[in-house]
C-alpha cells in the first residue's frame, strides 16, 4: 500500500493540473510549447495485455484541440534501480499515446535521492540516454507571496513542506493557500505540511492555523483546529472541551467525503476521554472509512 509521503504529492497534481507546467517552467527551466489549458488524463499507460504500465500521475497540455505536451510524473521515496526500466516505459508509452512530445517529472523527498534518481540512464540504443527532469526539496520555489499562494495553493504546499522549517513566510503563505482551495483539501494538505517539519516550525504553523490569531475568511479552522480551544474557553469545563474535539473529529470524516453513520457519529461524541478524542483528530486524516478511527 502507498504512504501518504506518497501519494499526497501527487494529489496535489491530480488535484491542481496546472501544477504540472509549474513545475516545468519554474523549477526546472524546461521550454514549454505554446498551450491555452492543461489537464489529468490517464494515469494507464497500457497499451497491450501482457504488461501494464501505471505511471504515479499523467498531466496534458493542450492548445486549443491540439494535445502539446505530456507529463508523466513519479513519486519516488527510496532506491530502485529496476524503477528505472519502468521510467522510459512509462515516458515512451505517454508519448505513443498522446502521439505528442512527452517530459518525466520525478519527485523525490531528499537532496541524495534526487541526485540518483537524476543520473543519466543508458537504455542500450546509441543517443537514447533517458535524464529525468528531478525534482527535490531544494529546488522548489519559496512561496512567501499572499497573491501567489492563493493562486496556486498546491505549489505553496509544496513550498512550506519544503522550506516552513527554516523560512516562516512560507508557513504564513501556506494559511492563505488553505484558505483559497477547496473545503475536501484543506485537511490533507495541513497534515501533510505539518509532517515534514520540524518542532519549531510545527508550533509555529500551529500557532497561524489558531482562530486565536488568524482572522479566517473560510470555517477550515473553527472546524478542524481551533473549535476544541474555543468551546473549552467558553464552558470553561473539561466536558465542553471534549464535545469541541469530537466535533472536530466528526469535521474532519467529512471534509474528506465520507459519510458518517449515526452509528460512529454517537460513539465519537459519546466519549469523554479527551486525550482519546484528541488521538483521533490527526488519525481522522488518515483512515480508510469512518469506521477505522476505532481500530
Amino acid at each position: 500500500m502507498s504512504s501518504r509521503s506518497h501519494e499526497i504529492p501527487l494529489r496535489l497534481v491530480q488535484n491542481q493540473p496546472a501544477l504540472a507546467p509549474v513545475l516545468l517552467r519554474e523549477v526546472l527551466d524546461y521550454p514549454l510549447p505554446e498551450y491555452s489549458e492543461v489537464a489529468s488524463t490517464s494515469e494507464a499507460l497500457t497499451n497491450c495485455d501482457p504488461k501494464e504500465w501505471n505511471v504515479d500521475s499523467a498531466v496534458v497540455l493542450r492548445q486549443g484541440t491540439r494535445t502539446v505536451l505530456g507529463v508523466a510524473i513519479e513519486r519516488q521515496n527510496c532506491y530502485d534501480p529496476k524503477k528505472r526500466y519502468s521510467w522510459y516505459a512509462y515516458l515512451a508509452t505517454l508519448c505513443g499515446r498522446l502521439e505528442c512530445p512527452a517530459v518525466l517529472v520525478v519527485l523525490c523527498p531528499d537532496r541524495a535521492l534526487a541526485r540518483w534518481c537524476a543520473r543519466p540512464f543508458e537504455t542500450g540504443h546509441p543517443d537514447f540516454v533517458l535524464r529525468p527532469l528531478v525534482i527535490g526539496p531544494d529546488d522548489l520555489p519559496v512561496v512567501a507571496e499572499v497573491e501567489r499562494a492563493r493562486e496556486l495553493p498546491e505549489l505553496a504546499v509544496l513550498s512550506a513542506r519544503a522550506h516552513g522549517s527554516g523560512d516562516v513566510r512560507t508557513l504564513k503563505a501556506l494559511v492563505e493557500a488553505l484558505d483559497a482551495t477547496a473545503d475536501r483539501n484543506r485537511a490533507f494538505y495541513y497534515d501533510y505540511v505539518l509532517s515534514g517539519l520540524n518542532e519549531a516550525a510545527r508550533r509555529e504553523l500551529e500557532g497561524l492555523m489558531s482562530v486565536e490569531t488568524y482572522e479566517w475568511q473560510s470555517d477550515f479552522a473553527r472546524k478542524y483546529v481551533g473549535i476544541g480551544r474555543e468551546e473549552g474557553r467558553e464552558e470553561g469545563r473539561e466536558e465542553g472541551r471534549a464535545q469541541g474535539v469530537a466535533r472536530s473529529v466528526i469535521g474532519v470524516l467529512e471534509a474528506r467525503g465520507f459519510t458518517v453513520s449515526d452509528q460512529v457519529r454517537a460513539r465519537i461524541r459519546s466519549c469523554t476521554d479527551l486525550g482519546v478524542l484528541e488521538a483521533w483528530v490527526p488519525k481522522a486524516v488518515t483512515v480508510q472509512a469512518p469506521e477505522d478511527l476505532f481500530d
